[in-house]
């Protein structure tokens, strides 16, 4: 199919304009405005390698400090975002998966090789961005995700969390996040019918075996549809293995990223 381009305009801590390369179908004579995001940097900017972080629902950039402080990671760009509708992205709650990593376009540059990180919700916002822009994505760490539309149904606390009174007293990230998992059945379905198997680059799904938030069975939903991914179930993990297990998947950063020098 032929790619159509698409010129996006993005401020980090430098001007610079990257070019990038859309499968969606996307006109370049319609100039969509992209929300931009809040960003957390570490490690060499000047590196050929470049690692996105994105985060959960709720959550925000700080949620991967261990990892933009490890020693082990400081010769990589490390690049940790605010979603749109949290930390400091200063933007209503966004609730579309595609929309999400649109507005994440801009981080991707030709010239450095990057790693997508992406736990808990972060995960199919970081497939997605991967399948919108697959020639900028060189590999993805889908850790804890969520992927099986049967599996993301609402559940009863977040009819309830959608409640007039409860939203008096629930915390705004909060009320965000239920925002996110309202819909996150219909979303998925969306992802699932788009075409995995079009991704070649090397992709690692990491789950705990006790995972009681975000189903083990969502990675292997994503395995049947990524033959090529390796999947690592991790005993006595759950969803918090992110936190609870830094040094597992710090090697595993560095493993992807010394396998795509």
């Amino acid at each position: 199919m032929k790619k159509t381009l698409l010129l996006i305009a993005f401020m980090l801590s430098a001007p610079s304009h990257s070019e990038i390369t859309m499968n969606d179908g996307h006109d370049p004579e319609q100039k969509a405005v992209i929300p931009s995001v809040s960003l957390k940097t570490s490690g060499d900017p000047e590196s050929d390698h470049r690692i996105i972080f994105i985060h959960g629902s709720p959550g925000n950039k700080e949620a991967y400090d261990d990892y933009l402080g490890h020693p082990a990671l400081q010769d990589v760009d490390l690049v940790a975002v605010d979603r749109l509708g949290f930390g400091q992205s200063k933007t209503p709650v966004e609730t579309s998966l595609k929309k999400q990593a649109q507005a994440l376009l801009p981080l991707l540059q030709e010239k450095k090789k990057t790693l997508l990180v992406g736990h808990s919700l972060g995960g199919p916002i970081a497939l997605q961005l991967a399948l919108l822009a697959p020639d900028y994505v060189d590999s993805l760490l889908l850790i804890a995700s969520a992927f099986d539309p049967k599996l993301e149904a609402p559940k009863w606390y977040n009819y309830m969390a959608d409640t007039l009174l409860a939203k008096w007293v629930i915390p705004d990230d909060m009320i965000r996040s239920n925002e996110e998992m309202m819909v996150l059945d219909s979303e998925l379905q969306k992802l699932a019918a788009q075409d995995w198997q079009a991704l070649t680059m090397p992709i690692v799904l990491v789950h705990g075996e006790d995972d009681d938030l975000a189903d083990p069975n969502n990675s292997l939903f994503a395995k049947e549809r990524l033959p090529h991914a390796n999947l690592k179930m991790l005993k006595d993990e759950g969803h918090f293995v992110l936190w609870q297990n830094v040094p597992v998947l710090v090697s595993q950063i560095n493993e992807m990223i010394a396998s795509a020098q």
